[in-house]
């Protein structure tokens, strides 16, 4: 039963709640559903009137032969916050007509990317048709706690109500105790401004900058007061800044030097940095590199020698995934002419990416260059839109997919970019931007139709304008990514020049808000369910519309079959690689192996152990199969193409992916800004990589622009003639 738990937790990344009540009798209520938990599993109608005391409502988690997976489940996953030493899980459960294992409570704690205990009511699960009744499940807490998994588990068929969860600490409800208090998590007094406005940059100012802000972010993650969130490090920004500004090498070196003694107590470290079996790790003294004084340059190395807490205050591992969590302050409503908030805007998400991503090897640009320009680009802006651009110069130069700016007031959308555009799509086609889709009828423009200039730009004039807010891993997603921004504009009308067949042609299209479209993002819709017979004797599978489809029941369906295509030109819809996968082999085979973060150690990444799809399986599929991938499958659909390539007589066509693979990271900007980024690297067993490269298809299939025209599917035909050879 445990292992619901992984195939749960992989691409999910927002299953950590910030909550105080948690919910425990389900009366708070949004869309039918259960607030603060999530739910997976079960068959709608999930709220029910039936209660131990006729006093209030419960879960129901209810399953089916014909309903999809193995379990049914409901749990949630807060970071822990407390000291103590025994948590506990009661509630009532009541069944009817219970097959399999059985109902249950769930009852977890982890330290980073590893479970420590649980106790999942193993013998105990309860089954059949029983009357309510009060269980309990427990674990004893240890020091590296960090988050704890709690919940409540169908395992089979039939129903089972949930109903007065309690979760205490040491007896003690545990939303009436007390949080651990952190320094770095109370009030400052520049929560609202930070009193810094810079109206010009000198070249002194920003070499001081560069330096402040590489010795600030090493500090914030080495030295063992920060690490124990026992310093606010934003506020120690705003107080060094004006005094290192102006100073002289020797002065700024001395004022750095003072402030890090003044910070308390470098215990010599017990668990010693090693740069040993690394998949990537900063190199030795790497601060040497930085043209600071000796005396600074001492003090960092006993900084980067002292032992840090087995808990980081900043970030930790997220719960069975290992991917970091950035625990910082949102400043939401700060005024973007704040060059002190601009500055550590720049500086947090400059040195996150330094510590903590995994493919921060696989840069275009060096990556301090990065910050140098930085520096003077959020410093020079003039205005709002100015300093969002350049926020997003920086996050561009990540060059990762899962890098996106966004902001709650995107001005870059507003007024750089555009909110409007003509009803239809375009796809960039043999390296020409082709209509794809036209969404109105009668409109004076067609599918095929090659564009060459929009509104007198041309459109590598129009690309290298829109740069900047491309992001992207690799330039087949970049092209992805232009063609969905290529049309906007805030206009009421475009004028597009075209070219059709040998005609040139100029066509000017009226305008509709792009919130109001319902766009097709997909290349090609074949059937609107997840599953069905494309030919008498092939099965055909499109990956977003699995959720909730019984697996068994499908490759059932589909057994008789000689060829089965795997349409993972899309984004899943629900995470099968284990349900799936286990049809498709006949023996267990390796398929991935995953770099993470190492907690004692920031900037290091350690390899995990290979993991393995599928088990010895004499009835699995025999059929061919081919895998369909484009620029289109990202992140948990490359990873499910990674899974499923190495079943026997499977082959993958298509073209490069979107090279953005590992679970997505949220990093909170002031302002009211955020991005992310891939927060664990994703390799073959072999640790061949696949971030920015993409999963390499065994057949390259590309569409033409006489495809599109003529409405076909050169990928999957390509599948087809293999599927039915002979």
């Amino acid at each position: 039963m445990k292992g619901f738990l992984l195939s749960l937790v992989l691409y999910i990344p927002t299953l950590t709640f910030a909550q105080d009540t948690f919910n425990l009798d389900f009366s708070d209520i949004d869309n039918q559903q259960p607030k603060g938990w999530y739910i997976e599993g079960s068959e709608p109608g999930m709220l029910s009137t039936e209660h131990p005391t006729n006093n209030g409502q419960s879960l129901r988690l209810s399953r089916n032969a014909d309903t999809g997976g193995d379990s049914a489940f409901a749990i949630q996953m807060p970071p822990f916050q407390h000291q103590g030493k025994e948590l506990t899980l009661t509630g009532w459960i009541k069944t009817r007509d219970v097959t399999g294992d059985g109902a249950s409570l769930w009852l977890a704690i982890n330290a980073g990317s590893s479970e420590l205990a649980h106790d999942n009511m193993k013998d105990r699960q309860i089954s059949g048709s029983q009357d309510w009744q009060q269980v309990q499940v427990s674990v004893q807490l240890t020091d590296t706690v960090d988050s704890y998994t709690f919940g409540v588990v169908l395992a089979g068929t039939g129903e089972a109500f949930f109903a007065d969860l309690s979760i205490k600490l040491d007896g003690v409800p545990i939303t009436e105790v007390p949080k651990v208090s952190f320094a770095a998590a109370a009030a400052h007094p520049f929560e609202q401004d930070s009193g810094i406005r810079i109206t010009e940059l000198n070249a002194t100012q920003q070499q001081n900058l560069l330096l402040l802000g590489k010795v600030w972010g090493f500090i914030k993650y080495y030295h063992p007061a920060s690490a124990r969130g026992e310093i606010s490090m934003d506020a120690e920004l705003f107080r060094l800044l004006p005094a290192i500004l102006n100073a002289d090498n020797t002065k700024r070196d001395q004022l750095l030097a003072n402030w890090i003694n003044a910070l308390g107590e470098l215990p010599p470290c017990q668990r010693c940095k090693s740069t040993a079996e690394a998949a990537l790790v900063l190199p030795d003294q790497f601060w040497h590199s930085w043209g600071l004084s000796a005396e600074l340059s001492q003090l960092l190395a006993r900084v980067f020698n002292s032992e840090l807490p087995s808990r980081h205050y900043w970030v930790r591992p997220e719960p069975n995934v290992g991917n970091p969590f950035f625990n910082e302050k949102s400043y939401t409503n700060v005024k973007h002419e704040d060059s002190g908030f601009r500055l550590l805007a720049l500086f947090r998400l400059w040195n996150i990416i330094q510590y903590y991503s995994p493919y921060r090897d696989l840069v275009e640009q060096p990556w301090e260059q990065v910050l140098e320009h930085g520096i003077a680009a959020v410093i020079n802006a003039k205005s709002k839109l100015e300093y969002q651009l350049a926020l997003a110069a920086v996050i561009y130069a990540i060059n990762d997919t899962h890098s996106q700016f966004s902001a709650t007031d995107n001005q870059i959308q507003k007024s750089y970019v555009g909110e409007k555009m003509p009803p239809l799509e375009v796809r960039f086609v043999e390296n020409q931007a082709v209509v794809f889709q036209v969404y109105q009828e009668n409109l004076p423009i067609q599918v095929g139709d090659v564009i060459t200039h929009i509104n007198d730009q041309t459109i590598s004039d129009r690309l290298a304008y829109l740069k900047p807010v491309a992001a992207a891993s690799n330039e087949p997603t970049r092209l992805r990514q232009f063609a969905e921004i290529l049309l906007a504009t805030n206009s009421n009308q475009t004028k597009i020049q075209l070219q059709r067949d040998a005609a040139s042609l100029e066509v000017q299209l009226d305008t509709i808000k792009i919130k109001d479209l319902k766009r097709q993002y997909y290349y090609q819709l074949h059937g609107d369910t997840a599953y069905h017979h494309i030919t008498p004797d092939i099965g055909y599978i499109r990956l977003d519309k699995i959720a909730g489809v019984n697996i068994d029941n499908m490759m059932q369906q589909l057994a008789d079959t000689r060829g089965l295509v795997l349409d993972i030109r899309n984004y899943p819809g629900d995470f099968v690689v284990f349900s799936l996968g286990q049809h498709l082999y006949p023996e267990a085979h390796e398929f991935v192996r995953f770099s993470a973060m190492a907690v004692e150690h920031p900037g290091k990444f350690v390899w995990t152990p290979a993991l393995s799809i599928g088990s010895s399986n004499p009835n699995h599929y025999k059929g061919k199969i081919a895998i369909l991938i484009n620029e289109q499958t990202q992140s948990m659909a490359e990873y499910t193409t990674m899974a499923f390539r190495g079943a026997p007589k499977a082959k993958v066509f298509g073209s490069t992916t979107a090279g953005a693979d590992g679970n997505l990271s949220y990093i909170v900007l002031p302002g009211g800004y955020w991005t992310g980024l891939s927060g664990i690297g994703v390799f073959y067993p072999d640790k061949t990589p696949t971030q920015r490269v993409g999963i390499v298809p065994d057949v390259v299939v590309t569409p033409t622009v006489a495809g599109i025209k003529a409405g076909r599917d050169e990928v999957l035909e390509q599948a087809l003639q293999y599927l039915q050879a002979d």
